[in-house]
């Protein structure tokens, strides 16, 4: 069994080393981690996240920020983790998942979405990161396999409140390939779509960030560092929305929740 997964994770580390083309319907592939693994893992990253990241303190944001992560979770592919949803205070344009399902919303990038829309595109991309469980993947191969099992059995607690802080801190990020990114696009369009989101939203945000880039670039430098908003990335987006059957969307009910939520955010 050992000699089994030596093999199997030079293979893993072959293969996203080299940039192996990722099929962005097949969800899942190589992955050292186990799924219960992944949740031991994400709750110990959790846990020092919100040491760092001052989580916002007031029921009703909460309460909406989940209800949007909950509508989304109807349209992945599937779920196998248990996923919690929680602004954090921050005016930077982002948003970020860890592991396990734990997704942070940052005050910035509801500052920054015009509707409800365009809050769902950047958290459908975010959750499906996770469903295709990128993190684990790209940390196995940035940091090693044994290195994650240590963190998981909680044998390296310094090394745990490091990486947290490192990767997914206010200071860090974890960098996705392109293949990634463009599986999170993929799979992001069809969650909204499912969910009953129109994924025009995903599209006019991205263009709406990319503008806004090419104006102010150093605005949106940590989004755009481990989010590259390319022209060919966003046409794919429309080539991807323009190939769902057609759909008829209603005024969201939510839509005025949305209004009412970003004013409160814009007071924090």
């Amino acid at each position: 069994m050992k000699s089994f997964r030596i093999v199997f994770l030079s293979l893993l580390l072959m293969c996203l080393g080299s940039g192996c083309a990722i099929n962005p319907e097949k969800v899942g592939g190589f992955n050292l981690i186990s799924v219960d693994e992944e949740k031991q893992l994400g709750d110990k990253f959790a846990a020092e996240i919100e040491k760092e990241q001052k989580v916002v303190n007031d029921p009703e944001v909460q309460a909406y920020i989940n209800r949007v992560g909950q509508k989304l979770l109807t349209g992945v592919e599937k779920v196998e983790f248990p996923y919690t949803f929680k602004v954090v205070k921050d005016d930077s344009i982002n948003a970020f998942a860890i592991p396990g399902g734990h997704t942070y919303v940052n005050t910035g990038l509801i500052k920054a979405a015009d509707n409800e829309d365009e809050l769902a595109a950047v958290m459908a991309h975010e959750i499906n990161h996770v469903v295709a469980r990128h993190s684990t993947r790209q940390l196995t191969q940035q940091y090693g396999y044994s290195l994650l099992l240590q963190l998981v059995l909680g044998q390296n607690p310094n090394m745990l409140a490091q990486l947290a802080s490192q990767v997914f801190g206010k200071a860090g990020s974890l960098y996705y390939s392109r293949g990634m990114e463009s599986q999170a696009d993929y799979l992001g369009v069809k969650t909204m779509y499912n969910a009953g989101y129109n994924p025009v939203g995903m599209e006019k945000f991205f263009k709406k960030l990319q503008a806004e880039s090419q104006q102010e670039p150093g605005k949106l430098t940590k989004f755009l560092s481990s989010h590259p908003l390319t022209s060919e990335r966003i046409q794919s987006v429309d080539a991807e929305i323009a190939k769902l059957p057609p759909k008829s969307y209603q005024p969201s009910p939510t839509e005025s929740e949305f209004t009412k939520i970003k004013a409160k955010v814009q007071k924090l």
